[in-house]
């Protein structure tokens, strides 16, 4: 007797502006203005977080403070708690166990759901995205692929709704050091499928 094994699916969820957009959940930061979260590095306070208003303007994380408010002087500042963005996703992937047996977190500010035979249980692949990422309360992106790495690209580097096949995503979907990457770059590569 043979067994028909399931293809894998992945649902990937990344919420580009969580470390923001928790503190105004909790009250700790003002809504309206742009808001950034610095941390120390060296003799630096440098952008570790934004959100999405500060970037709209031109601010991103490794940005001087002093940078950033000469380019945006109305930006709300406060300290990082990266141990807080981590419990946060922690309390996320709980809540996902709604959807899936198996969520995880996924750093920095994701999560990686196997949805393998769990879609039809909720109407579809789409509406197992939509309901997890209406459950998480984010600003979200999302993918699904049939490995785990892929939705991950997808979700970070790829244009939401394309259905690309990750041939056009940017060489950082790789996630290399910097160091491999600009070796790809100096030798003419810019996207996967370059490759």
């Amino acid at each position: 007797m043979h067994s028909v094994s399931t293809p894998r699916r992945y649902l990937a969820l990344w919420f580009p502006w969580l470390p923001c957009e928790r503190l105004r959940k909790t009250g700790q930061a003002c809504s309206g203005s742009p808001l950034a979260l610095v941390t120390r590095s060296g003799n630096a306070l440098r952008l570790a977080a934004v959100d999405v208003t500060a970037n709209r303007l031109g601010l991103v994380p490794g940005m001087t403070l002093a940078d950033a408010r000469a380019r945006c002087p109305q930006l709300e500042s406060l300290p990082h708690d990266p141990d807080a963005d981590a419990g946060e996703l922690d309390r996320l992937a709980a809540r996902m166990l709604r959807f899936t047996p198996m969520p995880a977190a996924d750093p920095s500010h994701g999560l990686m759901l196997d949805v393998t035979g769990c879609a039809h249980l909720l109407g579809g692949e789409a509406e197992l995205a939509r309901a997890a990422i209406a459950e998480a309360g984010y600003t979200a992106r999302h993918a699904l692929a049939s490995h785990a790495a892929a939705a991950r690209a997808l979700a970070r580097h790829g244009r939401q709704g394309d259905g690309s096949d990750g041939r056009a995503l940017p060489l950082a979907a790789l996630e290399l050091p910097p160091g491999a990457l600009a070796g790809l770059r100096r030798a003419g590569l810019a996207t996967l499928g370059d490759l």
